[in-house]
């Protein structure tokens, strides 16, 4: 028996729905190669889509093309070591589009400088970042981390200079 392609047309087309995590997106903004591809080994093992970046410049654009989910920013960049993810992570929460991307600020000033630190509980108030990690950072420190600020989803400073 021959069935048209209009009959099959008509039958009721049963969907298997599949529930797919979306991937997230993680852009690294540091100067140091071999730092960004240890983080990026560590990531990717959990399914995270990593951009990088190695200058705040850089960073910035890729950030404005990308969106992605979290931003992780070290605080000295070039052979000066100034300081350009601090001025880097105030542009980026006066951008509108780049304000609601939560900020992880990695930093190895509490390292090579002890008694001169940073921490959410001391300067979270002066700097907009969601939170701070030491480099080099533990594995299960770094994830632990990605992982609040990405079930956060909106920075708490989506509307600096108030903190939400």
């Amino acid at each position: 028996m021959e069935r048209s392609l209009l009959s099959l047309c008509q039958k009721p087309l049963v969907y298997k729905v599949i529930k797919m995590d979306k991937q997230k997106n993680i852009l690294i903004i540091d100067d140091d190669a071999d730092l960004i591809e240890a983080m990026k080994i560590i990531l990717e093992t959990k399914n995270y889509r990593i951009f990088t970046a190695y200058s705040p410049e850089e960073g910035f654009q890729m950030a404005k093309d990308v969106k992605p989910d979290l931003i992780i920013l070290d605080v000295m960049f070039g052979s000066k070591e100034r300081s350009l993810g601090f001025e880097y992570a105030v542009k980026m929460k006066l951008d509108k589009i780049l304000a609601p991307i939560p900020i992880l600020m990695s930093t190895a000033v509490n390292e090579a400088h002890s008694g001169f630190g940073f921490s959410p509980k001391t300067d979270g108030e002066l700097l907009p970042v969601d939170d701070f990690i030491n480099k080099p950072a533990q594995p299960d420190d770094l994830l632990k981390r990605i992982e609040k600020l990405l079930l956060q989803k909106i920075s708490k400073w989506v509307n600096y200079p108030k903190k939400s």
